[in-house]
């Protein structure tokens, strides 16, 4: 009889773990995974070894640019897949960690507004709420191309282009000649 409560007792507990929604979410990393509109972003990611940045478990939104952005890139994005060498990888790192903010952000709440956010690649990126479709990045930046996806530690904001950070212009300082010349 202890054998066959042993048994039941353990059938039941398997079968509340196979019940759907009791299921672990998936992170993004493989929410982008399954994904056929992410392939080439997941090849990239892959190729620069950042996968942990898209499984930890602190929340945080990947505004991704779809295969259709990647695709759109002049020159190709070829250069941007394995195997990279040290300095490639390193751009296309900073690249990829540009299109990560903190927190869970619904393009919805930074509609009418323009928001000023610090990425992962710890930089500025400005999201323009006041266009539509919402635009991530400024000039270089790309919009809002599809639902939001949930993931367990975050949301995935399809983009049609790869947004690339852009550097404030600095004006040089005027030389001044030395006394005597």
């Amino acid at each position: 009889m202890a054998r066959l409560t042993t048994f039941l007792t353990a059938f039941a507990f398997l079968a509340l773990a196979a019940l759907p929604g009791q299921a672990k979410a998936a992170d993004i990393y493989e929410t982008l995974k399954a994904d056929p509109q992410f392939s080439i972003l997941v090849q990239i990611i892959e190729g620069a070894d950042l996968e942990w940045r898209y499984q930890d478990e602190r929340p945080r939104t990947v505004f991704a640019p779809v295969n259709a952005a990647f695709e759109s890139i002049p020159g190709g994005y070829e250069d941007m897949l394995p195997p990279l060498n040290p300095s490639t990888k390193e751009n296309v790192s900073a690249l990829l960690l540009y299109q990560i903010v903190p927190g869970r952000v619904r393009p919805e709440t930074l509609t009418g507004q323009l928001t000023s956010m610090t990425t992962f690649q710890r930089g500025k990126v400005m999201i323009d709420g006041t266009k539509d479709p919402l635009r991530y990045g400024g000039r270089f930046g790309g919009n809002v191309a599809g639902p939001v996806q949930e993931a367990s530690n975050g949301l995935i904001v399809p983009i049609d282009a790869m947004p690339i950070p852009q550097f404030e212009e600095v004006t040089p300082p005027k030389l001044e000649a030395p006394e005597g010349q």
